[in-house]
């Protein structure tokens, strides 16, 4: 049988080891397609695919790489 630990309580905003964060998140508004290159903005669709050689990692791609992706070997990364 495992043993069960009790979690630490989280810090208040009035103790001394308290700091507050200020960062700003920020979505990313474009990428690219890792076969061609090609810029995708916010709207554009892109796809994840995982090459045939290396299954490790997916990589983005756009439609029209996606299409031809497919037809070479790729899989749908899902």
């Amino acid at each position: 049988m495992g043993q069960v630990h009790v979690l630490p309580t989280t810090p208040k905003a009035g103790d001394s080891t308290f700091e507050a964060s200020s960062a700003v998140v920020r979505p990313i508004g474009s990428a690219r397609c890792s076969l061609c290159g090609a810029q995708l903005s916010a709207r554009a669709l892109r796809y994840r695919v995982v090459s045939p050689q290396c299954c490790d990692t997916p990589i983005t791609v756009c439609h029209t790489c996606r299409q031809a992706a497919i037809g070479e070997g790729y899989r749908p990364a899902e």
